[in-house]
């Protein structure tokens, strides 16, 4: 399996498992964004998704580099960007902890970064796109750091808004960032729901199937991943959610056939079926373990 990206292809190369139990399983093949192709298997018995063979380091380096220098609504809708972070800001202010020491892991091209400052806070970032630094420096006046090594210690909080399902060591990398975060401190973090009735119902075209999403997580593995990792306390605290009707339409069609899915959803995982993508933060033991 290849990729192409701005005319230069990448072979895939490294077949995986899943990355709670080990165990290999059979992929399929996903169309997704800006003619990619994404390579999808899933551990059920673990609760997440994986893409094997990934896509390798320098493809992804280049896919992420070419998609913070597009016009992607994502990466260049300044008004999305100011709701989305606003209500990051409101995540991350629900802690209770008055001017939080910060670093955003994954920072993109720096705007929660710059919201958190102009809210007071002592904010940095950490990015790995050379053209999101670029961009940083040019929009928001941020310099963001290209790795962990450039950043001091004893954070109250870290975040990740839709990194740790782009990390090809999500594990390893929230060891790494504990490192970073004092006793106590809180990780805070956005990512989809792999078990949730919108992907059920989008199939194939669900808009989280991406190039570089690594790892597709439920809440029950995502917490076992960050408990590996050393974190305590996880909780999924909000998210974007959305639901049919309490009870089945009238006519049979499309809307009723949605109403099933959604009550097939329900009864596999009833706690949290209705979140498309999941807010959650876990903490820092008191005491190193």
């Amino acid at each position: 399996m290849t990729d192409t990206i701005a005319g230069v292809t990448y072979e895939r190369q490294e077949q995986i498992g899943c990355p709670l139990c080990s165990r290999v399983h059979p992929a399929r093949h996903i169309a997704v964004q800006f003619g990619m192709k994404a390579s999808v298997a899933e551990c059920r018995d673990c609760r997440i998704a994986y893409q094997t063979p990934r896509p390798s380091v320098e493809a992804s380096l280049a896919y992420m580099d070419m998609r913070w220098r597009s016009q992607d609504a994502y990466v260049a809708d300044v008004e999305q960007q100011r709701v989305r972070v606003q209500k990051y800001l409101g995540v991350v202010g629900a802690l209770g902890l008055p001017r939080p020491r910060l670093l955003d892991f994954g920072a993109g091209i720096g705007a929660f970064v710059r919201a958190a400052r102009d809210e007071g806070w002592d904010a940095v970032g950490v990015e790995r796109s050379a053209s999101a630094i670029e961009r940083a420096r040019r929009e928001h006046s941020i310099e963001l750091n290209a790795d962990l090594s450039a950043v001091e210690t004893d954070f109250d909080v870290i975040t990740m808004w839709d990194v740790i399902e782009h990390l090809r060591d999500p594990r390893g990398t929230v060891e790494a960032l504990r490192a970073h975060l004092r006793p106590g401190g809180w990780v805070v973090m956005e990512t989809g729901n792999w078990e949730s009735w919108g992907r059920l119902l989008a199939a194939d075209a669900w808009a989280l199937y991406l190039f570089d999403h690594q790892y597709y997580f439920s809440p029950r593995s995502l917490e076992e991943m960050l408990s590996r990792a050393g974190l305590l306390d996880f909780r999924v605290v909000g998210g974007q959610r959305s639901t049919p009707p309490a009870s089945p339409p009238a006519a049979s069609g499309v809307e009723f056939d949605t109403w099933k899915r959604y009550q097939s959803a329900v009864a596999l995982w009833p706690e949290h079926a209705s979140i498309d993508i999941m807010l959650a933060v876990a903490r820092n033991p008191l005491i190193a373990r």
